[in-house]
Parts: C-alpha cells; structure tokens; sequence
C-alpha cells in the first residue's frame, strides 16, 4: 500500500463575485479577495490496487461519506486515463470549524495533492489543483477557494477559473499579524445565495475588488470585505455585534468570512487576544491564526 500526505491552508474569502457562464469548466469560478491561515487540513491517502475500485473516508477520525473527495478521485482518474481499480483510503483531518473557513476547497486540495503523490502520477502541481478547483464547483461546495490555496497569503483573484487559467496577486501585509476567527454557526451557501439578488452581489464583489486593487493592503481589504458583508445581505445581527466588538477591542479592521455566519478580524499579535475575548463574550468560538505564507503542499 502507497501512503502520501499534504497539507492545505483553511481560507476565509471576504469578497466574491461569480462566474458560472463559461461552459469550459476549467473557466469557471469566482473573483475576490481573501486570506489563506495557518491552520487548516491535513489529508492522508493510501492506495494499492484491488480486484474493484473501493473509496474508504474519515473525517477526523470517523467514517463519513465525503462526496467531495469522491468527485476529487474520479476526476483524477479521468483525466489521467487510470485503469487498473484502487482500493482508496482518504483520512482527512479539519483544523478549523466548518462554515465560511474554506475547509471544502482545503480539503479537496490537500486530497488532489496527495492522491497525486500516492498514485505515483506524472502530474505537475497546477494539473492536480485544476482538478481540485473543478471537482469543489461540481459539488457546490465552492468556486474559487483552491486559487487562493495554491498561492498562500493575502490574496485578490482578478480573473477567475481554475489555478493556471485564472490571476492572482498577493496583497501587502505585515507577516506578524493575527486572524482572529469568531465561529457562530455554519450558513448554507445554497440557502444564504438564494435570499439575495446574486446579479446585485456579483456587481457589488466587482466594486469592491476594483477599489481593493487601487490600493492593494491588507487594510483595504478589511474595509472593502466589510462594506461588501453589509451591502450584499449577508452581515447577520450576531457577525454585525462581533464585527464592532472586535474593532472596539482594537483589531485592524473585521468583517464576516464568507459564506458563514463567521466573523473575521485582523489584529496585531499583542491585541490578538483581547480581541478573541471581545468575541467570547459574544458567544463565539474563537481560533485564533496566522496568515499562512506558503500554499498547499505534500508534507513527510
């Protein structure tokens, strides 16, 4: 049995606008903005051959139907023309809670990455996220995640599609701050999509990734994302209290992660904790991060 393990960032988006036109899937995505953590999810695949094809997962120690990183696997095999049948073992371990964190695109990442390793395939880095990209979109567990998590860091994605199709650019940012998480609940992305008019939010993402590009720093991508929240129809009253509870605590700037009722703050290191506490008193849990500089990866 082959084994292989990769690591991906979690990652809060704060802006979005999408596009699901173009018919060529790789095309398809979404623009925006948003912060890749140091924590995040940890995949471990093994592999070995088998009279018939067999997809086994665990989610944080437990058996669980992953339907995501069965839609990972197929496309793998697809595009790159397997044909013997694999017994597949994927364990996959979630850092961060579930709801605005991006751990869907994280985690069918990290399992492109290290199916790919594990399968021994002569696939470069970029086709195994282009997989990955696809595979999330088709599933509807998100549209631009994965391009974020190839890059790491600070990010504003300004043309969508999958990583080698689509343009990202790194913002300015000091590498010593904190991301201070407050998890409420998790929003369903289909459920929260459906209460707002998605032309207006599309256009409202487009502004306000034209006025972070004018000025690309980590502070105006918090007032940019915030400004979004509100506009769009997303902010709920308990992301609002946390939003003002965490500015007052002195963070550098707060909005709501996208798609979650999760709001989000940026904070130096010595006012980090006072602003998770702000966000305790609130009822929230609370992680308290880094911004991850490097992007998903094969680790030992």
């Amino acid at each position: 049995m082959r084994r292989a393990r990769a690591f991906s960032p979690a990652g809060i988006s704060g802006l979005f606008s999408a596009h699901v036109e173009p018919p060529d899937p790789y095309r398809k995505g979404a623009r925006g903005a948003g912060l890749a953590l140091a924590s995040g999810v940890s995949v471990t695949v093994e592999v070995e051959e088998s009279e018939r094809a067999e997809l086994e997962c665990y989610l944080n120690g437990r058996r669980a139907e992953l339907g995501l990183a069965r839609r990972v696997f197929e496309r793998i095999a697809r595009r790159f023309g397997l044909s013997a049948p694999y017994r597949v073992v994927v364990r996959q371990e979630v850092g961060v809670p579930m709801g605005g964190l991006g751990s869907s695109g994280a985690s069918a990442l990290a399992t492109a990455l290290a199916l790919g390793r594990a399968l021994g395939l002569s696939a470069s880095y970029i086709e195994l996220a282009r997989e990955a990209h696809v595979a999330e979109i088709e599933e509807g567990t998100g549209l631009g995640t994965v391009s974020g998590l190839v890059v790491g860091g600070a990010v504003a994605v300004v043309r969508p599609g999958a990583p080698g199709y689509d343009s990202v650019v790194r913002l300015v940012a000091d590498p010593d701050v904190r991301v201070v998480v407050g998890f409420f609940a998790p929003i369903s992305k289909r459920d929260a999509l459906s209460r707002v008019d998605l032309a207006r939010v599309n256009e409202l993402g487009m502004r306000a990734l034209a006025d972070l590009l004018r000025e690309p720093t980590l502070e105006r991508f918090l007032e940019s994302s915030k400004r979004f929240a509100a506009r769009a129809g997303f902010m709920t009253e308990r992301v609002r209290r946390a939003v003002e509870a965490a500015e007052e605590a002195g963070a550098m700037g707060a909005s709501q992660a996208m798609i979650g009722e999760t709001a989000f703050a940026v904070a130096a290191e010595d006012r980090a904790e006072r602003v998770a506490e702000a966000m305790r008193r609130l009822g929230a849990r609370v992680l308290v991060t880094e911004i991850s500089w490097s992007p998903a990866r094969v680790v030992p």
